[in-house]
């Protein structure tokens, strides 16, 4: 684990509506400076990509400075920059690449291009300041093979990883993401954006009757099967009986919509109904994960580990119910700082040092002139 090379590496990320720039030592981040943009898409109810590239070229100087600043280096001692050019929104990766081909130019240092999804997947091999990480006490041999589960804004992956550069998407979205059912619903509920967090507030305060552990009396009303609903308003677990690993969140959020209308009907205040639906609905999406990634185990037994990855991590009910599923299975379970869970440059700075350790990606001065995004980039 431990291949020191004492190398400076200025990381940027602008896949979406974040901007931010990290700065790392080998694996260790010295900082890590995220823009946030909510406020501004927040009226829209998502992200408008022309707002997210205007915002975006109006701060990366300021947050390149600022990286530079917490981090207590020279920009001369900068190795390498290391940019997102997919996947992500198009008009927002231009703006992190073209800032990336100005560096390269002004400091005569070499670019790594990088995938926004490896970054998610090797997010909890960062290490911090003292170089105290949670994979520390493992070796390569201990870790991998391994699966990740990647879950954000726009992907829903299952990844076979037989080492780092190695990899196999074994399942993956077929329409909506969840992180965007997340947003999908919360809007149809009149919740705001984003919706993961408002959701995961109002699921807090579900009624007891309708957790996890007392859905008995859905069998004994006569309804669908437990295995297959997720609890007070029977919403249908997404393809928990289809065979293969992909997934697919349009069903679910169709059947919210209905839901939310009939249930609008039925009860005087949103109160009356809204926290167990939030609660309902992300059990539905968490349980359809872990079956698809209990598939993935079942079919790759040899996997030692599981990592978690990805903005829809930061919901404590899915990685607890993922954490779970690996733990009782015998299987070593990842996550990265709640701050390095969503969007953020300091997990395309680690993607970008074990690219550098197999000499990847790393693109010549012609190459720097010519790369360009890749909005439907795949691992």
């Amino acid at each position: 684990m431990n291949k020191e090379k004492n190398l400076i590496i200025l990381a940027i990320d602008t896949s979406c509506d974040d901007t931010s720039v990290a700065v790392l030592r080998d694996r260790s981040v010295l900082s890590s400076v995220v823009s946030s943009q909510v406020e501004l898409h927040k009226k829209w109810g998502g992200v408008v990509p022309d707002i997210a590239r205007r915002a975006h070229t109006e701060n990366i100087g300021k947050v390149y400075q600022e990286a530079i600043k917490r981090a207590g280096i020279n920009e001369k001692e900068i190795d390498y920059v290391a940019v997102t050019y997919g996947p992500g929104l198009a008009i927002a990766l231009e703006v992190g690449i073209n800032f990336a081909r100005e560096l390269s130019k002004k400091l005569g240092i070499k670019v790594v291009k990088i995938n926004h999804m490896e970054g998610h997947m090797l997010s909890s091999f960062l290490l911090n300041r003292n170089k105290k990480g949670k994979l520390e006490i493992f070796n390569n041999k201990q870790i991998f093979p391994a699966l990740a589960l990647l879950v954000s804004g726009n992907h829903t992956e299952i990844v076979f990883i037989e080492k780092i550069g190695q990899y196999k998407i074994l399942g993956e979205t077929l329409d909506d993401a969840s992180g965007e059912a997340f947003d999908k619903v919360a809007r149809m509920m009149n919740l705001g954006y984003p919706g993961g967090p408002i959701l995961t507030l109002l699921a807090d305060k579900a009624s007891k009757k309708w957790s996890d552990k007392n859905l008995g009396f859905l069998e004994r009303e006569g309804k669908k099967s437990i295995r297959e609903i997720s609890g007070r308003f029977g919403l249908t677990i997404p393809m928990i009986y289809s065979k293969d690993m992909n997934f697919s969140f349009s069903g679910i959020k169709t059947a919210c919509l209905y839901k939310i209308r009939d249930l609008r009907e039925r009860y005087e205040k949103d109160t009356d109904w809204s926290y167990d639906l939030s609660r309902e609905f992300i059990n539905a999406v968490s349980k359809s994960l872990s079956t698809k990634l209990q598939k993935a185990m079942d079919i790759y037994p040899s996997v030692k580990s599981v990592f978690i990855g990805g903005g829809v991590s930061n919901n404590k009910y899915i990685i607890r119910e993922i954490g779970d599923l690996a733990r009782t299975a015998g299987k070593n379970y990842f996550m990265p700082e709640i701050r390095f869970r969503s969007d953020n440059a300091a997990m395309i700075g680690i993607a970008a040092y074990y690219n550098i350790l197999d000499k990847k990606n790393i693109l010549t001065k012609q190459e720097v002139l010519k790369f360009d995004r890749d909005p439907m980039l795949k691992l």
